[in-house]
Order: structure tokens, then sequence, then C-alpha cells
């Protein structure tokens, strides 16, 4: 199937085949075949040719997401934003409906999902209805831990306030399989979003919002440290988080 997705990139921003290979050092044939043929760039390419678009790789090449990673210079770091809205707002969704196996989401609120994408509660209920395992720990709207992070960042009550938002928005699929939510009480040093093997961490910064905060966009490979550490504090969190039922107030 032809690559739509790098075609409305390079139509988006007026490139013509031409031009685009020579700002990105290849031939045009080659260009083309990105597009009709399906051909996946090696991996420092697509991370050239994906800078230029101002698209993240892995949203216009998936599979850069599953390949075996040869080079040592990647490792498990795929790229690191300067801050989370820095982003591409594509690449928070296309790893959500990617996701075959399981997600964990660890966030204060992560009311820019939501915000962003208001389809993106209904793409989680679809990645559930299709054998997903979802997990989502909110933090805990009125633990002291939330107080303190609200004052933090000068909102006060503000971040409990979008913690209920957020929750809000997620009420429509409450109950649907597959799909657990839970408050935790922790100090969160980072927003922590997995996707089967890729995750994006969101490091928490002292009297800055989180979306002024980097963004690392990890992937699992054998031996990797990051990937496996950051799953390591979801997890640790998750089994201190109470569970959320579904069927109190908010």
């Amino acid at each position: 199937m032809p690559n739509e997705r790098l075609r409305a990139a390079l139509a988006k921003d007026g490139w013509t085949l031409p031009d685009f290979a020579e700002a990105v050092g290849v031939d045009p044939k080659t260009v083309e075949r990105w597009i009709t043929k399906e051909r996946t760039p090696h991996r420092r390419l697509a991370v050239a040719a994906a800078r230029r678009l101002g698209e993240d790789p892995v949203y216009l090449w998936p599979q850069l997401g599953s390949r075996v990673v040869t080079d040592e210079n990647y490792g498990e770091v795929i790229t690191v934003y300067t801050e989370r809205s820095a982003v591409p707002n594509s690449l928070w969704l296309s790893l959500l409906q990617g996701a075959q196996d399981s997600i964990d989401i660890l966030v204060y609120a992560g009311l820019h999902l939501p915000e962003a994408h208001p389809s993106w509660a209904k793409e989680i209920q679809n990645r559930c209805e299709e054998g997903v395992q979802v997990r989502i720990a909110f933090g805990d709207p009125e633990c002291v831990q939330v107080r303190m992070r609200g004052d933090e960042e000068g909102v006060g009550e503000g971040l409990a306030a979008r913690i209920r938002y957020a929750l809000a928005w997620h009420r429509p699929i409450f109950g649907s399989p597959n799909l657990s939510i839970a408050f935790h009480s922790t100090v969160l040093y980072n927003s922590i979003l997995r996707f089967d093997d890729q995750m994006l961490v969101n490091p928490h910064i002292y009297g800055m919002p989180a979306f002024r905060a980097p963004i690392l966009h990890l992937r699992r490979i054998d031996g990797g440290p990051l990937f496996s550490t950051y799953a390591e504090c979801f997890e640790h969190v998750w089994a201190q988080s109470r569970p959320f039922s579904m069927g109190s107030d908010i």
C-alpha cells in the first residue's frame, strides 16, 4: 500500500519529489519508492527526512518501531523533544492506535491527550475491545502530592480540577473490557506512556508545567536499560495505586 502519511506530509509543506530528495540527499526515485512501494529508509535517513517535515519518523514509517536496531548509536532512544509541545500531534494517536498487546499510562492528569484528540477515549475503548490490556494511573485529586505539584506549578487546586476533568473525558468508556483505572499518590517524577515496545517519557521539572519539559521517545531493545527502568517504575507505582471504582463520583 502507498505511504499516505508521507505523501500527505510532503503535500502539506509543498515539497516536490526532486526538491525533497535533494534536501535529504537521495535520488528522487528513492523518495518515490518510499511513497509508492512502501519502502522504509534506514533509520538515520528516516530521522533526517522526518525532521524536514516536522513529523516523527515512526509516524511516517511505523515499521521503524519494530525493526531490529543494529546501529549502536541509536539504541533505545528514537528521539528527544525539547518540550512536550514539540512532539508531533499525530504521534500520540498513532502510537495508541498501533498498540496490539498493552498500553500503560502514568500521569497526574494527562489532559492534553483528550483535549488534542477528542477521539482519544474512544480509541482506547477500541483498543480494549480488540483485546489490548490498558492501565491508566491518574494522580489522586485528594492526595497531598497532587496539591504540592499544583503549588509548584502555580496552579494550586487547578491540578486536582484537571484530573477530575480528564476523568470526565474517560467516563463514556468506564467499564470497557480490559480497561483498568487507578489513582496514585506518588511524587511523580515522570509521566510515562507505554504502547507495546514504544514509550514516551515526560520528565517533570520543579516549578515548570509538564508541557515545557522534554519528552523522550524510547523503544525496547534486548539488553537496553532505559525502557525497562521506566517500565519498572510504572509497575511500582501501579502496585501502590488504588483502583478507581467505575461507578463512583469523580
